[in-house]
Formats: C-alpha cells, sequence, structure tokens
C-alpha cells in the first residue's frame, strides 16, 4: 500500500477531513464514499465517529488507489503495519482492525481481511484491583472540593457499575433513577448495599441499551456531585471543571484517563493498574467472585459481540419512581 506523504508525516489517522479530496467530485462508487456511508450505518453515535475517522485516515493512506478492490488483505495488512511503525497503542491498532473488519464485510471485499490480527499487540485481561486497592484509590479525591465531589463519582461509575470511559462521559442526569420491582435478584445480592436505583447505559458498543444496580456508597456520592454541580449548557452528568470561567462542558474520555491515572498513582497502585479499564474489570471480578453467572456478568457489563455474551439477562425494566435532585 502507497502510504502518502501527507498522511505519513502529520500522522492525520483519525481526523482526516472529509473533504481529502478538496476541488474533486468524489466518485460515489469509491471506497471512501462508501466507507463514509458504512460508518453513518453504526448504531452507536460514538462508533460512528471512530469508524469515520478510522475510514478516511486508510482512504488517504491508500494513495491514488480509490476503488473497492483497493481493501483487501494486503492493503490492511500494510496499514497495520504502518499504525505500529507510528507507535500507535495495542488498542488504537485493535480499533483500526476491527473497524477494517466491519467494512470488509459490509462491502463483500476480500474474506482474508477477517484474519488480519495485529503482530505485536498481545492483550490479554487486565489484573482487577484487590479489595483495599479499590478503597485506597476512592479515598484519594479530596472532597471538600468541586472536584473532589465529582472524581468519586466517576472511579464509582467505573469500578462499581462497570461502565466504560465513552459511557461515563455520555450518561446524562436522567439516566440515574429509582425503580420499583425491577431488576435480576441474582444480580441485586451479588452487589453488596445494592439500592433500588439503576444507571441505565444508552448506545453503548453496537447500539444496545443496558441497566445496572448502584449500591449504597456509590448512590451517596453521585448525589454529592449532583448537588454540588455546576450549572451547564447540557445535561451530562459528568462535567469538565474549567478554570478559565467558561461554562463547563461533558467530561471526555481523554479527561477520564487522566483523572483516573492521576488518582492511581497517588494512592500507589502498580503501573498496569491504573486504567479506567482496570476498573472495569475490577467490577467484572467482584461479582464474579459473588458468585453471578457469567451470562449475567457479560449482560452487565455491556458484552459487545455474540462470542461475549453466553446469554443475556435483559434490562431490568420496572416503573420509575424518582429520579436525581436537582
Amino acid at each position: 500500500m502507497e502510504l502518502t506523504a501527507a498522511a505519513a508525516a502529520a500522522g492525520e489517522l483519525a481526523s482526516v477531513d472529509a473533504d481529502l479530496a478538496r476541488g474533486e467530485v468524489l466518485d460515489p462508487g469509491s471506497l471512501a464514499v462508501r466507507a463514509a456511508e458504512v460508518a453513518r450505518r453504526q448504531p452507536a453515535p460514538g462508533t460512528r465517529a471512530t469508524y469515520a475517522g478510522v475510514y478516511r485516515a486508510f482512504c488517504v493512506g491508500l494513495g491514488t488507489r480509490s476503488g473497492l478492490d483497493a481493501l483487501d488483505a494486503e492493503s490492511v495488512r500494510a496499514w497495520r503495519d504502518f499504525l505500529e511503525a507510528q507507535g500507535r497503542s495495542p488498542a488504537t491498532i485493535a480499533k483500526h482492525l476491527s473497524a477494517l473488519r466491519t467494512l470488509a464485510d459490509a462491502l463483500g471485499s476480500d474474506p482474508q481481511i477477517a484474519k488480519v490480527r495485529s503482530q505485536t499487540v498481545a492483550r490479554g485481561e487486565p489484573r482487577a484491583l484487590t479489595g483495599e486497592e479499590y478503597a485506597r484509590l476512592l479515598r484519594m479525591p479530596d472532597r471538600r472540593t468541586i472536584r473532589g465531589k465529582r472524581d468519586p463519582a466517576l472511579l464509582y461509575l467505573l469500578g462499581s457499575v462497570g461502565l466504560r470511559r465513552s459511557e461515563a462521559c455520555a450518561l446524562s442526569l436522567v439516566d440515574v433513577d429509582e425503580r420499583q420491582r425491577s431488576g435480576d435478584r441474582r444480580l441485586r445480592e451479588a452487589i453488596v448495599h445494592s439500592t433500588s436505583w439503576w444507571v441505565t447505559v444508552r448506545y453503548a458498543k453496537r447500539g444496545r441499551t443496558r441497566q445496572v444496580p448502584v449500591d449504597a456508597d456509590a448512590l451517596e456520592v453521585i448525589i454529592a456531585w449532583v448537588k454540588a454541580r455546576p450549572v451547564a449548557e447540557g445535561e451530562q452528568l459528568l462535567l469538565s471543571l474549567p478554570r478559565t470561567g467558561r461554562l463547563p462542558g461533558p467530561l471526555t474520555t481523554r479527561d477520564v484517563a487522566r483523572i483516573v491515572a492521576g488518582y492511581a498513582a497517588a494512592a500507589g497502585l502498580p503501573e498496569d493498574r491504573r486504567s479506567s479499564h482496570v476498573l472495569r474489570h475490577t467490577f467484572c471480578t467482584s461479582l464474579a467472585n459473588a458468585g453471578v453467572d457469567v451470562g449475567v456478568i457479560r449482560d452487565r457489563r455491556g458484552a459487545s459481540s455474540p462470542h461475549q455474551r453466553a446469554r443475556a439477562a435483559g434490562p431490568p425494566g420496572g416503573v420509575r419512581t424518582a429520579a436525581l435532585p436537582p
């Protein structure tokens, strides 16, 4: 695959402008146009944006090759090698390959693309925090400050509710509410001090929605944050807290990574246990240790493919009886 000098030099891997053929009329049957259509069909907003960025970058990397036949196993392997040579993270490489496999499947392209895997990425399960480590992490925020009220809510949503970074950022105030006579009894019994309050995760991977019960400690810090939450234009639960006088905006996934890593370092956690994914794994491990059925765990953590879901427990439903205080 011929990598264009502009893409290689600028590293425009996920944010190449849609007008990559500025001054030219794009062929409706070109790979770039068809890829954009596939990206728009993805159910979750975050997936649509991610796939669109990957496809634009890949098409720029193809250079003068613009037809559908340019998407083959050879070009995907070359793109993988380029990402690795650029020092891209394992997660980024896996994301690009997954997006390109989806594109190949949608366009009926070379079936060998499905067999392209990273040569250098060995992704294993992260280690979960011990109970003592998790408790130490939760003690790090200074709860006398407004950040110290927001950040415990974030940490609990990741480690006690099992949200992904993107899911925590997208959470709205109305997504935390009380429900009557709802929920899987086994799941509720496994979560110590479980309440009748639930978090609804909308448009997760593959556009699925799921609901997870909230324990008493998590509910307490969420309510404390909501009471201190500043005025903002949007209804997102978690907000950035700019120091410049600007209105707060939604928290970003980069913000979440920075916040978690900072507190984890302050708590003296090992370097391989300073990510939001470790907290999500801690949630799953705690449920497994409590004897929750693996199918229920997979459903509540939002497994994104049939191979990850042994069976679905289904959303709890029930009657909504209360919402977070204003």
